[in-house]
């Protein structure tokens, strides 16, 4: 909204250029404080939230790992291969 994108959902949001360029610019800002094997090199914009109701966080809001692993298998899959 600040910058005036148009997009009716989140998933149309993190499919524009000028969200994902963003992105890049933060983690390659943050990457020069990583040695290489430890920075990042591709990163996926997710359209959801990861919320309590959607199983993704316990109600003290840690990540359930095993339930991302699986509810997000293929996108991990495209990212790590």
């Amino acid at each position: 909204k600040k910058r005036s994108l148009p997009f009716t959902s989140p998933a149309e949001m993190v499919r524009q250029q000028e969200v994902i360029e963003l992105f890049k610019n933060e983690v390659g800002r943050y990457n020069q404080f990583f040695n290489h094997v430890e920075q990042v090199k591709k990163f996926e914009l997710l359209p959801e939230e990861w919320t309590i109701g959607g199983g993704e966080l316990t109600p003290t809001l840690k990540i359930k790992r095993k339930v991302i692993t699986q509810k997000y298998a293929d996108v991990i899959g495209y990212i790590y291969h």
